[in-house]
C-alpha cells in the first residue's frame, strides 16, 4: 500500500487552481458497466438513484481514484425525450427504437422537462446522494452525452447520418431542439453545485467527416459549453471515442477544460498539438489491458502513458481509453491505481519511466 500525502480532494482541488500535487490524477473510467461489485445488474442500476450513488460510495472506498461521477449514458436525454431504450441484466443498455422515424417528425420533437422525463429526475437524485455522500472526500462530476450523439439515439445513427446529406437544413432544427434538451439538464446539475462533461462518440471522426462534425455538431456542442460556463463558472472536460485528431482544434476552441482521448490515439501528440490548451487526459486501452491484461501489462501501459502526457504544459490526468468493460476484475483496476501512483508520484522519477 503506496501512503498518500493528500487526500483526493485535496489532490483535486489543487490541480484545478495549479498548484503542487504529491502525485498524477488517477481516474479510472468506470459506471454502469461495475454494477456487479456491489450484487447488482445493470437493470438494477439504471432504475435506482440510490443504487448509482452506492456504486459510486463503494468504489472509491475501494479505489480512492481521484473524481466520481454518474452519467446520462449515450441514450439518457434521448430516452427523455421519447426514444425506448432496453435495460439488460448484464450489460450496458441499448437503444430499441429512436424517437422519431421520419424527417418530416424532427418538428414535433418536445424539450425536455429533466425533472420528470425519462431516467433524468432518477439521475439527478442520484448525483445529489452522491454529492452528499463523497463531496469532503472527493470530486463529484456528471457525464452526459454531446449533443449530436444524443440526436444519433433521437433519430437513429443510420437516419442522422443519411439526414445530414439529404435534408442539412431539417438537421439543424433536430440539433436546436436537442441542444436546448441538453441545457436543460445542464442548468438542474448545475444548481447541484457539481461539474460536467460530455462524452461524444458519435461526433469521432471515424464516423463523421471533419466538415460534418464542422457543420452539424460542433455549433450544438458550443452552445451546451457555453450553458456550462453560464451556469458552473467553469469550463467542461469532453471524451471523444474513436479517432478524432483532425478536430481537436475545433474541440479545443469551444473553451473546453480537459480532453480525454480513445486509446487508438497518442498522448504524445495530443500534448504537442493542445497541451498548452488544455488538460490532457487517457489512455490506457481498457479491453486488451485493463479487462484482459495481466498486472505487468497494465503497469507497462500506464508508464507509457505516463511518460508521454506527465509534462504537458497544462497538466495530464491518467485515465483509461473508454469505459472499463463488464466483468472486469477488480484487481486490474486497483493495478491501473497502484501503477499511476507509483510512476505518478512527484518528482516524477524520469528514469524509472525510461525504463521498460
Amino acid at each position: 500500500m503506496i501512503k498518500e500525502e493528500m487526500t483526493p480532494k485535496e489532490r483535486m482541488d489543487a490541480f484545478s487552481r495549479g498548484l503542487e500535487i504529491d502525485r498524477l490524477i488517477c481516474i479510472p473510467d468506470m459506471g454502469a458497466t461495475m454494477a456487479p461489485f456491489i450484487g447488482i445488474t445493470t437493470k438494477d442500476y439504471y432504475h435506482s438513484a440510490r443504487l448509482m450513488a452506492d456504486l459510486e460510495i463503494a468504489l472509491f472506498k475501494k479505489l480512492h481514484h481521484d473524481s466520481v461521477g454518474i452519467s446520462t449514458s449515450l441514450r439518457g436525454v434521448a430516452e427523455a425525450m421519447g426514444a425506448k431504450v432496453c435495460y439488460p441484466d448484464y450489460a450496458i443498455s441499448y437503444l430499441l427504437e429512436p424517437a422519431i422515424k421520419s424527417i418530416d417528425e424532427i418538428e414535433s420533437l418536445k424539450i425536455i422537462n429533466p425533472l420528470k422525463d425519462g431516467k433524468l429526475p432518477i439521475l439527478l437524485e442520484a448525483l445529489k446522494l452522491t454529492k452528499d455522500a463523497l463531496i469532503n472526500d472527493v470530486d463529484v462530476s456528471a457525464s452526459m452525452s454531446g449533443p449530436f450523439s444524443v440526436a444519433a439515439s433521437v433519430v437513429g445513427t443510420e437516419n442522422l447520418l443519411k439526414w445530414m446529406i439529404k435534408y442539412p437544413k431539417k438537421v439543424h432544427t433536430l440539433m436546436e431542439i436537442v441542444s436546448e434538451s441538453n441545457n436543460r439538464y445542464i442548468e438542474e446539475v448545475a444548481k447541484l453545485g457539481i461539474s460536467i462533461s460530455f462524452a461524444d462518440p458519435v461526433s469521432s471522426t471515424s464516423l463523421i467527416s471533419p466538415k460534418q462534425f464542422r457543420e452539424f455538431s460542433l455549433p450544438a456542442l458550443q452552445k451546451n459549453i457555453n450553458k456550462i460556463k453560464e451556469k458552473t463558472g467553469s469550463y467542461p472536460g469532453i471524451h471523444i471515442c474513436g479517432k478524432s485528431r483532425d478536430i481537436w482544434e475545433d474541440v479545443v476552441n469551444t473553451g473546453i477544460s480537459n480532453f480525454s482521448i480513445d486509446n487508438i490515439e497518442d498522448i504524445e501528440e495530443a500534448k504537442n498539438v493542445m497541451g498548452d490548451k488544455v488538460v490532457i487526459t487517457g489512455n490506457v486501452p481498457p479491453v486488451d489491458v485493463i479487462y484482459a491484461g495481466t498486472k505487468e501489462d497494465i503497469f507497462k501501459s500506464v508508464k507509457q502513458c505516463i511518460r508521454k502526457g506527465y509534462n504537458s504544459e497544462k497538466g495530464y490526468i491518467l485515465s483509461t481509453g473508454c469505459q472499463i468493460p463488464m466483468h472486469t476484475p477488480m484487481k486490474n483496476i486497483e493495478a491501473f491505481m497502484d501503477a499511476g501512483k507509483l510512476y505518478g508520484k512527484y518528482p516524477i522519477d524520469l528514469e524509472e519511466l525510461m525504463n521498460d
